[in-house]
């Protein structure tokens, strides 16, 4: 009964659709050359972004740089000057910006807690 349901024109073009291709340098040739384009879109990625990234650091690394020391010599200026001797010496690791800085933020992290009840690492 199956038989009578298929058309014999159509069952005979699957039956050809079904075949194997015999070339198989073909194959070869196709897989040859999508690896070699693969290959270059890789290595032309690398290239465009190394391109890139220098061209970045060459324009942006000395401007960061001095805007970092900038930076770093505002944070350790002293609050109070204290001249020299011992007394500077036990002092000078909190008589500075940054470390006024870092106190600040930290009651300021130790009050939203307070506030909130909650902690930022959970």
């Amino acid at each position: 009964m199956m038989n009578e349901l298929h058309n014999p024109a159509l069952q005979n073009l699957f039956d050809e659709a079904r075949q194997d291709l015999a070339d198989e340098k073909l194959t070869a040739r196709i897989l040859t050359h999508t690896r070699n384009r693969y290959y270059t879109l890789i290595g032309g990625s690398i290239l465009v972004s190394l391109v890139i990234l220098v061209s970045a650091w060459l324009i942006f690394a000395m401007p960061l740089l001095e805007f970092a020391l900038m930076i770093s010599q505002f944070f350790t200026n002293p609050l109070i000057d204290l001249g020299e001797g011992w007394l500077t010496l036990v002092f000078m690791p909190v008589n500075n910006i940054a470390s006024l800085a870092v106190l600040l933020a930290k009651g300021a992290l130790m009050g939203w807690k307070k506030l909130t009840g909650t902690t930022l690492l959970r």
